[in-house]
């Protein structure tokens, strides 16, 4: 399998803390890999720096064979990379079904409408019949699906996913696990997995950083 991304030598500093420190690896096209590391250790800062979100202090990171150093996040996004966050973040005062399409706003409009694409994504992640929802009103399982769909409608290659388990009781992470393991099946994924619920974690992954 090719690479998708590259990682070299990426550090970060917050004055004088080092939040990443001299991380190297890749992924290759296809692959579910894991992040593992305590909390404070820097996982959520290695996305933040992938992502565009914030510059590193040195190294370099390459997507597809492209250097995404200095690029702005949606310009990352429209590359094909595409994240969840570790608390949701649902755009407030809509519904689920226009927080889809905002996400689907990145890239060009899919054959089928953004209407129809929005709802079909809805339908995989286990969401249909809410579509009008406001998302105020959703719990907070159904959130972390919104943020699946919303990361899915940008047409990713690689998704990297922060903690998707994260206040969720058992049955909703044996459904969550499931659904993450359809999409990457379904759609040829590649997968970037942050979690601490290490039994789902170590049953989804197929490498662990």
């Amino acid at each position: 399998m090719s690479k998708i991304l590259e990682v070299t030598h990426l550090s970060k500093r917050f004055g004088g803390l080092v939040a990443v420190n001299d991380v190297s690896f890749s992924l290759r096209a296809g692959e579910v890999v894991g992040v593992l590391g305590p909390n404070g250790a820097g996982k959520t800062t290695l996305y933040n720096l992938l992502t565009g979100f914030i510059p590193p202090d040195q190294g370099s990171v390459q997507f597809m064979g492209r250097s995404v150093l200095g690029m702005a996040p949606h310009k990352i996004v429209r590359l094909g990379m595409s994240r969840t966050f570790q608390l949701c973040r649902p755009f407030v005062g809509m519904t689920v079904i226009e927080n889809v399409k905002v996400g689907g706003l990145s890239q060009p409009a899919p054959e089928q409408g953004r209407e129809a694409h929005a709802r079909e994504l809805i339908e995989q992640v286990g969401l249909g019949g809410k579509e009008d929802m406001p998302v105020e009103q959703m719990s907070y399982g159904d959130q972390r699906r919104l943020e699946i769909a919303r990361a899915l409608a940008t047409a990713p290659k690689l998704l990297l996913l922060d903690e998707p388990f994260a206040g969720l009781g058992s049955g909703e992470i044996a459904e969550l696990s499931a659904l993450i393991r359809r999409i990457h099946q379904e759609k040829g994924l590649t997968v970037l997995l942050i979690e601490h619920k290490l039994r789902e974690f170590m049953k989804l992954v197929e490498r662990v950083i």
